[in-house]
C-alpha cells in the first residue's frame, strides 16, 4: 500500500482542497451556539480519502479545515479542524483505500464519529459543554451530507483518468 507523491499527485490535491474550501464556504449553514457552521467538507475529505488514500485524506482534510476556517472568518476553529479533519481523511483513507464497500462504510463511519466528537470537545472547550453538545446534531447532518454526496461522486470519479491517483 506504499503510494508514491510525485508533481501529478500533489497537483491533484490541490485542485481537491481548492474545491473542497470553495464548494464547502459557498455551502454553509450557520450554527449560532458554536460560533461555527455546516458545510460540505466531509464531502471532499471522504472523497480524497477513499480514491487516494490515508495520506491523502489527511492532507485534503486538514488543510481544508483549516483554510476554509481561516476564510470564513472562524480563526479560533483552524487548529482544531487541522486536527479533527487530517484524522478523519486519514482513518477514512485507511479503511476505505483499494477495499471493499464494507471496509469504506466502516471508515466513513469511523471518520464521521472522530468528526462529531472532535467536534464536541473542541466545542466544550472554546465555549463551553453546552456547545458542545449544540454542536452534536449539525455535526452528524455534516457527515450524512458529505456521506450522500461522495457515495455520489465516488464511482464517477473513479472513471476519471485525471483523478486517478
Amino acid at each position: 500500500m506504499k503510494q508514491k507523491f510525485d508533481t501529478r499527485q500533489m497537483v491533484i490535491v490541490a485542485v481537491l482542497i481548492a474545491l473542497n474550501v470553495a464548494l464547502s464556504y459557498i455551502v454553509r449553514i450557520p450554527v449560532p451556539a458554536t460560533n461555527g457552521f455546516v458545510n460540505l467538507v466531509e464531502a471532499g475529505i471522504f472523497i480524497a480519502a477513499i480514491l487516494g488514500g490515508p495520506r491523502n485524506g489527511l492532507i485534503v482534510g486538514g488543510l481544508s479545515g483549516l483554510l476554509l476556517d481561516l476564510l470564513a472568518g472562524y480563526p479560533q476553529w483552524m487548529i482544531f479542524s487541522l486536527l479533527i479533519h487530517g484524522i478523519e481523511g486519514f482513518v477514512v483513507g485507511y479503511f476505505g483505500y483499494h477495499k471493499n464497500i464494507f471496509s469504506q462504510v466502516i471508515g466513513l463511519f469511523f471518520g464521521s464519529v472522530i468528526m462529531i466528537v472532535g467536534y464536541f470537545l473542541a466545542g466544550a472547550f472554546l465555549y463551553n459543554w453546552t456547545a458542545g453538545i449544540a454542536s452534536i446534531i449539525g455535526n452528524i447532518a455534516q457527515a450524512v451530507m458529505g456521506l450522500v454526496v461522495a457515495l455520489v461522486l465516488i464511482p464517477v470519479l473513479r472513471r476519471l483518468p485525471q483523478v486517478n491517483f
